[in-house]
C-alpha cells in the first residue's frame, strides 16, 4: 500500500508517487492505493499499471483522451482507467483531492468471471485480448465507496495495524467496483468474438439440433448458454450465415427429409417430430427449403 497526503510533481508534470509498496493480495503488487492532491494543475496520466481506479473527493479532473476527448470527473466520481499504450493528460481544479487505486491484470483476471464474459460486460471487455482501445468510464460513488474512502484517508499508514485496514479497506473498494452497474452491465455496441463466445454460439447451434421439436425463443437460448441476445443474433450471422431461426429451421427441414427419405413415419409425424404442428406449415416449409412436397419423398 502506498499512500501520500500530498504528492510532489516534477518538472514535467508526472506525478512522483512516494510511500511505500505493498501487496494486497498473494500476489506482489497486485493492488496499491494512494492519495494524491499534485502541485501541478496539468499532467500526464502515467501509470505503469495494468489498471486504475480514481475516485475524486474534492475538486475536479479533466481528462483528456486522443479518441474520448474531454473527460470531466467531479466530486463524488469514480473513474477507471486502463490505457493500453495509449496517452492522456489531466488537469485539475485547485484542492483537488482523490485517491488512486492500481490493480494489475492478474488479479483483475480473476474477477472477471465466465458469464461476465459471455454477457459482454464491461468488466470483461478491460481485459479482452482484442482490445485495441483505452478504457474508460465513470461513475457515482456510492455511500458505502465514500464511507470505505473516509476510512482510508483517516489512516497514516505508520503502524501495522493501519497497513492491515488499508489492505482491507482496498480490497472492499475493488469488491464495490467489480460489482457496481456499468462495470456488469455495459455491453459495446458492436461485440467482439472471442473464444468463449464461439463455444457459447456452437452450444447454442448444438442445443438446437437435438431439441428440433421444442418451441424456442431467443431469451430461452441465450439464457440456456450465457450470451446476450445482440451476441447471439450477431453470432449465428457471422459463423452460420443465417438468423438463429433460420438456423433451426433448416435443420428441422433436413432432419425431416432424413426421417421421410428412410420412410420413418409419416408426414404428420414427421412434422412434429420437427416441431411443426400445423402440417400445413410443415409442408410450407419443407416445399421452400427443398422445391417439392413432403408427400412426395414418402411415395418414392
Amino acid at each position: 500500500m502506498r499512500t501520500a497526503q500530498k504528492t510532489p510533481v516534477d518538472r514535467s508534470g508526472k506525478i512522483e508517487e512516494p510511500g511505500s509498496r505493498g501487496s494486497l493480495s498473494s500476489m506482489d503488487d497486485s493492488l496499491n492505493a494512494f492519495w494524491l492532491s499534485p502541485e501541478s494543475t496539468k499532467f500526464p496520466w502515467q501509470y505503469d499499471s495494468f489498471l486504475q481506479f480514481a475516485f475524486v473527493l474534492e475538486g475536479e479532473i479533466n481528462f483528456f483522451l486522443p479518441d474520448k476527448g474531454k473527460q470531466t470527473a467531479q466530486a463524488g466520481i469514480w473513474l477507471a482507467v486502463s490505457l493500453d499504450g495509449w496517452t492522456a493528460n489531466c488537469r485539475i481544479s485547485p484542492g483537488t483531492r482523490f485517491l488512486v487505486m492500481e490493480c494489475a491484470q492478474e488479479l483483475w483476471e480473476q474477477i472477471v468471471t465466465k458469464e461476465n464474459k459471455l454477457q459482454n460486460s464491461q468488466k470483461a471487455c478491460i481485459t479482452c485480448s482484442q482490445r485495441n482501445e483505452a478504457v474508460f468510464f465513470m461513475n457515482h460513488m456510492n455511500h458505502p465507496m465514500y464511507e470505505v474512502l473516509l476510512d482510508l484517508a483517516a489512516l497514516d499508514g505508520n503502524r501495522i495495524s493501519d497497513q492491515l485496514r488499508m489492505q482491507s479497506k482496498a480490497l472492499e473498494l475493488l469488491a464495490q467496483i467489480s460489482e457496481s452497474t456499468g462495470v456488469t452491465d455495459s455491453p459495446i455496441p458492436e461485440p467482439c468474438f472471442r473464444n468463449d463466445e464461439e463455444e457459447a454460439l456452437k452450444a447454442a447451434a448444438t442445443y438446437l439440433v437435438q431439441n428440433l421439436d421444442a418451441d424456442h425463443s431467443l431469451a430461452e437460448i441465450s439464457k440456456k448458454v450465457h450470451l446476450n441476445e445482440f451476441k447471439l443474433k450477431k453470432g449465428f450471422k457471422k459463423y452460420f450465415n443465417t438468423t438463429v431461426f433460420g438456423y433451426l429451421r433448416q435443420k428441422r427441414m433436413e432432419q425431416a427429409r432424413d426421417l421421410l427419405t428412410q420412410n420413418q413415419g409419416t408426414v404428420l409425424e414427421t412434422a412434429q417430430a420437427v416441431g411443426y404442428s400445423n402440417p400445413s406449415h410443415f409442408t410450407r416449409a419443407f416445399r421452400n427449403a427443398f422445391g417439392i412436397n413432403p408427400k412426395q419423398l414418402v411415395i418414392r
